[in-house]
């Protein structure tokens, strides 16, 4: 008789980000931050754990928006992310994120961990801390001391509060799903408990805190995003990527530079489009992740880029995992070139540049030089473009 194979625990997680956003003016989910949406960097975040099923919990309005920040989101391809629509507390919201993983397949014996949403810099080293400590209870949470004086006001008047032995609770909540599941279940009021933790606590299960993490703070108002970013960026690291192409002109072809069409007789010579700035852009865009080049991304050798448009190339390099975990912060382009005039086009190739890789404008510079007649490029016979790229790639 053929054994059963017993079933293995994996990890999964809810992100909660069903909120109303009400003291930050607008979907703080959605407000800029490191590049991209907020949200995208939670994802981001928590998946440094070996998340195999994530669930989104968001509104019904936000679903579209919310699913296009999962695609701009650098997840592992082990990880499967499925939206669910929340309710109107923190409890039923959660509580149609544990359906909708049962509904995908996850266990009553998985581990779940319960996020928010506005808080983007969950650490590696507080995902192991939980990790490490999911058998010493019944949910694991991360704690931060209280160092503030603290003092209660009513009617006009304060009284102050003794804040020893008193601390501040963060998400990640980690336990296991059946867990979560029953304290739901067998709760007639689960609306009346701010987190997991109290809910579980509520039903007889064991709390256990672990350190957690003063940047893991939650972004209620802008000011803290402002915070939090600036935090991430002192924690990411520089990187510098450079790229280098040159094409010979041809006749009877277009001449592409930047994604803009310039006014000429003769076009450069190439398998695609032979856009010499996308393709050097391209190469440093690469060379910031350490991704190699666009020849061996793209190679000659495959007809399929025989004449195809370099921003739909650049749009492959830009989704690339590895490129989505970059936050690109400027972009420096030379053209050296003898002909054609190209001074008129720089300030439409900067626009569309920075479209292009998701800049401001006053981030991206092109700059248009000669060659003082030496060489190939001084008979006018060609054109090279060089790219240096700087971004951020966290820690």
């Amino acid at each position: 008789m053929k054994a059963v194979r017993a079933h293995r625990p994996s990890l999964a997680a809810i992100v909660v980000a069903a909120g109303s956003s009400t003291r930050f003016g607008g979907n703080k989910l959605f407000a800029p931050f490191a590049g991209k949406p907020l949200i995208c960097t939670t994802l981001e975040s928590v998946c440094q754990a070996p998340v195999c099923r994530l669930v989104l919990v968001c509104r019904p309005e936000d679903r579209a928006k919310m699913e296009k920040c999962v695609t701009r989101a650098a997840l592992s391809r082990r990880v499967q992310v499925v939206l669910a629509s929340g309710g109107p507390t923190r409890a039923e919201s959660v509580l149609n994120g544990l359906k909708t993983l049962a509904d995908n397949g996850a266990s009553d014996q998985d581990w779940v961990l319960v996020h928010d949403g506005a808080r983007p810099l969950v650490c590696r080293v507080l995902l192991k801390r939980l990790v490490a400590a999911r058998d010493t209870g019944d949910i694991v949470v991360p704690v931060i001391p209280v160092v503030d004086s603290l003092r209660r006001t009513s009617e006009g008047r304060t009284e102050i509060l003794d804040r020893r032995g008193v601390v501040a609770v963060q998400t990640p909540q980690f336990c296991r799903v059946a867990t979560l599941r029953s304290a739901y279940l067998n709760c007639a009021d689960s609306a009346s408990f701010g987190d997991e933790a109290a809910l579980i606590e509520s039903s007889g299960g064991q709390v256990v805190t672990v350190e957690g993490d003063v940047q893991n703070m939650k972004v209620t108002v802008p000011g803290d995003a402002e915070f939090l970013e600036a935090a991430f960026s002192a924690r990411a690291r520089t990187v510098v990527g450079f790229g280098y192409d040159v094409h010979r002109f041809v006749s009877g072809r277009p001449l592409i530079l930047g994604g803009i069409r310039i006014a000429s007789e003769l076009g450069l010579d190439g398998t695609s489009d032979a856009d010499a700035v996308l393709h050097a852009v391209m190469d440093a865009v690469l060379g910031c992740a350490g991704a190699g080049d666009i020849g061996g991304m793209f190679p000659s050798s495959d007809e399929q880029y025989v004449g195809i448009d370099s921003t739909v190339l650049l749009g492959r390099v830009m989704a690339d995992r590895r490129i989505r975990r970059l936050r690109i912060v400027s972009a420096d382009i030379t053209i050296v070139a003898e002909r054609p005039r190209l001074r008129d086009y720089q300030v439409p190739m900067q626009r569309r540049l920075a479209r292009l890789l998701g800049l401001r404008s006053t981030d991206v510079d092109v700059k248009v030089t000669g060659n003082d007649a030496i060489g190939w490029i001084g008979r006018g016979e060609g054109i090279a473009v060089l790219c240096v790229m700087t971004a951020l790639h966290p820690r």
